[in-house]
């Protein structure tokens, strides 16, 4: 199947330099059934197994309707959800304001039109399937197992184009995960993701395993530390990937192309069955990477305010020790004031990001003043928003991110489209837009420019009406 023309591949990192996370739980129980193609009347999978010497089971139930369980693709677009989620600032409601081009994009997919059709049977399928983890679902914060029930997607919502009621290029999409995954990732049980190395894998079969057995390299208890090697035995795995083939030389024909491209690519050394029969076992082992260095005592700072490891990596990693001690300095400064926030964690990953000045010092409590440098910011910066190179599309997109960030509930699915089609006519410009959002952010006054935005946007829709 297609991909991005542009893909290249990718290294694996070592597990200490990875700054990406997903849902602990998602991963390791594979919601999402390795095939790239299924019948129509697979709708549904049970799959019996042991967490900590007890006894679990994970059940599917989906619909012929929309193309049976999910599937293939299905799991990338998944993960992807996931990652703008978090990128986001994964925020209590689990909801996500974004577009096609941007889900597909970060899912290393192609934006051709047939892609968008595909997208949206994804998201279908995501909605209208029913999990249930019966003991299987971990609740971090309280250290037990749990039963959860949920639809991967709680809802969805998106615009269409007038002549068409489908997703397509221009569409603003706003996505809501179900709650069990959105208390997970805010209770930080997550674990790493080498998001870079995924995508850029050939086969969906090959991102698919690849997901699963990476997320089983992790402990569930303690999701910090990846394992070398592990045993599984053939037909458990046959049923952890959700294959409906389930004899051991089927198993094995169904994952040779997959081990072949894992081993090539240098993120497995093997794949190797030992036994006969039923009773064959499957053993992976990884490729040698770097060893893991303990976190430093700054990374831990950040974690005690509910900053994922990985996040705290990332941060340090990016901006330097020094920069990010001083901005956490100053995040205890604002929470000594009184400031309120949302989320500590969301308003101490700003303070460390912001270039802006948007968190001035005290004059009792200045700290030294740092060179700026532009973030590693998960959205564009808004000179790259801004920016007059590369198509207009890309502007666009990076426009429209930027703003979604800023604005969030501000302004509907609706207002979103309505948004996107004004900056493609150039109403309002990109560049005004992106750098007055950013000023009504360091000033408070977003509401009045959400609603100066839309005064701008209707105008110039009732002009093109004239």
């Amino acid at each position: 199947m297609a991909r991005r023309k542009t893909q290249e591949k990718q290294a694996p990192k070592p597990a200490g330099q990875l700054t990406r996370m997903e849902e602990a739980n998602v991963a390791r129980l594979g919601l999402i059934s390795i095939q790239e193609r299924i019948p129509a009347d697979f709708t549904t999978w049970t799959v019996n197994f042991q967490v900590d010497g007890r006894p679990a089971k994970l059940t599917c139930i989906g619909s012929p309707d929309v193309g049976g369980v999910p599937h293939g693709l299905d799991g990338d677009i998944a993960t992807a959800l996931m990652d703008l989620y978090v990128e986001a600032g994964a925020l209590g409601d689990g909801r996500i304001h974004t577009t096609p081009y941007q889900i597909l994009t970060r899912a290393g997919l192609d934006t051709s039109g047939r892609y968008y059709q595909i997208l949206n049977q994804t998201l279908l399928r995501l909605r209208s399937t029913t999990y249930k983890a019966s003991e299987a679902w971990r609740d971090h914060g309280r250290g037990r197992w749990t039963t959860a029930t949920f639809n991967y997607l709680a809802d969805f919502e998106y615009t269409s184009d007038s002549d068409q009621t489908e997703l397509s290029s221009s569409s603003a999409i706003t996505i809501r995960l179900a709650d069990p995954i959105v208390a997970s990732i805010r209770a930080q049980y997550t674990k790493p993701l080498d998001l870079e190395f995924l995508t850029s894998l050939e086969r969906p079969l090959t991102r698919a395993l690849y997901r699963l057995i990476d997320a089983r390299r992790y402990n569930p208890l303690s999701p910090d530390e990846p394992l070398m090697e592990f045993t599984v035995s053939v037909t458990e795995w046959a049923e952890a990937c959700k294959i409906l083939e389930r004899k051991p030389t089927r198993v094995r024909i169904q994952l040779k192309s997959a081990h072949d491209e894992l081993i090539d690519r240098q993120y497995l050394s093997s794949a190797v069955y030992t036994g006969r029969g039923v009773q064959q076992l499957l053993t992976y082992t990884f490729a040698a990477g770097q060893p893991r260095l303990p976190d430093s005592a700054l990374v831990a700072a950040l974690t005690a305010v509910q900053v994922s490891a990985a996040v705290a990596r990332k941060l340090i990693t990016e901006y330097g020790e020094a920069h990010v001690e001083a901005r956490l300095a100053k995040f205890n400064q604002l929470m000594a004031r009184g400031y309120r926030a949302r989320s500590r964690s969301a308003l101490l990953v700003d303070v460390i990001k912001d270039t802006e000045g948007k968190y001035p010092d005290e004059p009792e409590g200045i700290i030294a003043p740092r060179e700026r440098r532009a973030g590693p910011a998960y959205m564009p910066s808004l000179d790259e928003a801004a920016s007059d190179d590369g198509p207009l599309e890309v502007q666009v997109e990076a426009a429209m991110k930027t703003l979604q960030f800023l604005l969030r509930e501000r302004l509907s699915v609706n207002e979103y489209a309505l948004l996107r089609a004004g900056l493609i006519a150039g109403q309002p410009d990109i560049k005004t837009a992106t750098r007055e959002a950013a000023a009504a952010k360091i000033s408070g006054t977003l509401d009045q420019y959400a609603v100066d935005l839309l005064t701008v946007i209707h105008a110039a829709l009732l002009r093109a009406r004239a």
